[in-house]
């Protein structure tokens, strides 16, 4: 376990174990926290250290329950709390959402439920975003409480109410991280286990400060069984009034991404490029919607795994051993891989049909790396070529969408809602050059009726409650997303009608035009691309 000495484990009343952090200087112990609960914890030192102690099972004592530098070097470096984010780059986070508190103000941060397709059998975990920004732990039943304080080392405090090593459960369950992990590899100051939140809430909340939390379930999201214990508290204490939204302030800060957190969302486009080459190379008459979808899926992970490249003659040792880091990928989203008339619907995700010869394929789909989200599209040919009118219309599509990639800088000055009614006004040029004379009012209700662009991060359509009027700024990540949707309406020609084309990229937002980076420029996009890639 990562820093054993650097955490005590000492018994409280009621049999409760916390961990407290503590500092080494020379045979001196130091105890950071404040104070010691109970007395028998001097008597127990040795035996209690860590809760680990008891048992040689490797589950409990040798097992996280997510990569650790300990555990998983080859995806954790030195230095890091999860892949590619230092634990100083958490700390400052922390530092400036407190920044934003007002002094004593303290703030609850939850982590997402599990969630079951039947008794018994769950769904993969994914983590509450703003819980894992703020902390990096990858748990449910979790709990993180911010304490601002003009006397705290760091200016805050940290709390962390998280499950407790039980060697029992773990055997069915699989390994947690636990109280010491808590403390010795995420800065928590104190970790206490995650049964005694509702008992010590109470404490946590007492004064006239205000309190920061989400207790209410937003945009489909499911809060956790903390959360309602939390609201209770705050009935019971006539503390209500108290309670201020937490999340827009955490979003702020989440919309500006760090340079690691940039290299995490480039990763995630390079692999999304990757794998849409083998789902267009896979494509074919008879081949199944499904098929491209798995094909999407299993090069994404092949795109982290890769032979150990000798640097000085940059060739490739195949009996060398490799480096395998897929297990930072999985789907950012259910995908969308629609083929023909499927297209017209925006999120069609059956994904069950088989492509029919002389139709295009809409494929919208995108890989996750360590929790960063790529959202990308592409249109392209079931038979390998598109036929004149599918590329007269791509053709628009992709003329539109480069120009409005041209304007993601901070000197232009542009919102997103701005450049979404530009988008529609291109494209209303574009088309009128193919002879596909619409007006702006259908363009904008049935042919494209979806917004150009989102934020993007850790979730697809990330920092959900930020405004599309804000002016770009660097370190913003968008979508540029047009696209044009024909329906089968003799007010538009039929020679388009059926065809549905989106292409869209993760765009990181410059201070100059020069400055603005397409992060998923390298999945096929111009014809002739696409048809060469597919040829192969």
């Amino acid at each position: 376990m990562a820093n054993r000495a650097a955490v005590f484990v000492h018994r409280l009343s009621g049999h409760s174990l916390s961990v407290r952090r503590l500092s080494i200087y020379g045979s001196r112990l130091t105890l950071h926290a404040r104070r010691l609960h109970a007395s028998s914890a001097g008597r127990s030192f040795l035996s209690t250290l860590l809760q680990t102690a008891k048992t040689k099972n490797p589950i409990t004592a040798q097992w996280n329950g997510q990569p650790t530098h300990e555990t998983h070097p080859e995806l954790v470096a030195q230095g890091e709390t999860t892949p590619g984010i230092l634990q100083s780059e958490y700390d400052q986070r922390r530092r400036n959402i407190v920044d934003s508190l007002p002094d004593g103000g303290t703030a609850f941060l939850f982590s997402a439920p599990m969630h079951f397709v039947s008794p018994h059998v769950f769904h993969e975990f994914r983590q509450d975003s703003d819980f894992y920004y703020m902390t990096g732990w990858n748990e449910p039943e979790s709990v993180a409480v911010l304490q601002k304080s003009a006397t705290a080392r760091r200016g805050y405090t940290l709390t962390m109410f998280v499950r407790a090593k039980e060697p029992e459960k773990e055997l069915w369950e699989g390994p947690r991280s636990g109280l010491e992990t808590a403390v010795a590899a995420f800065g928590a100051d104190e970790a206490w286990p995650i049964r005694d939140f509702a008992k010590r809430a109470a404490k946590l909340i007492g004064g006239a400060h205000p309190v920061y939390a989400d207790l209410d379930g937003e945009h489909g999201l499911v809060r956790s069984e903390q959360c309602g214990e939390l609201r209770q508290i705050l009935q019971r204490s006539n503390a209500g009034a108290r309670v201020r939204r937490l999340t827009p302030i955490v979003q702020r800060a989440r919309l500006i991404k760090s340079t690691a957190e940039l290299q995490l969302m480039r990763e995630a486009g390079r692999v999304s490029g990757a794998a849409f080459a083998a789902a267009m190379r896979a494509c074919g008459p008879g081949v199944s919607e499904s098929t491209l979808q798995s094909t999407f899926a299993h090069a994404s992970k092949m795109a982290l795994l890769a032979p150990i490249t000798d640097r000085s003659t940059l060739t490739t040792d195949h009996s060398a051993p490799i480096t395998d880091r897929s297990a930072l990928t999985r789907p950012a989203y259910v995908p969308v891989f629609a083929g023909g008339e499927h297209a017209l619907c925006m999120h069609y995700v059956l994904n069950n049909a088989p492509l029919r010869a002389g139709d295009l394929v809409l494929a919208d789909a995108g890989a996750e790396v360590a929790a960063y989200a790529a959202d990308v599209t592409r249109t392209f040919p079931v038979s390998g070529r598109f036929s004149e009118q599918q590329r007269d219309l791509y053709c628009a599509v992709l003329s539109v969408q480069e120009q409005m990639v041209r304007l993601c800088h901070a000197d232009a000055g542009y919102p997103l809602n701005e450049i979404h009614r530009c988008s529609t006004h291109a494209l209303a040029t574009e088309l009128r050059q193919i002879g596909f004379h619409a007006a702006e009012r259908d363009i904008e209700r049935q042919l494209y009726p979806h917004h150009v662009a989102h934020y993007l991060g850790l979730d697809v359509h990330d920092t959900i409650d930020m405004s599309r009027a804000l002016p770009l700024r660097p370190g913003m990540v968008v979508t540029i997303e047009p696209g044009l949707y024909v329906p089968y309406d003799d007010r538009f020609p039929k020679a388009f009608q059926g065809i549905g084309v989106r292409i869209e990229d993760d765009i990181a937002v410059g201070q100059t035009e020069a400055d603005i980076e397409n992060l998923s420029a390298s999945a096929p996009k111009s014809p002739a691309d696409i048809e060469a890639c597919m040829a192969r």
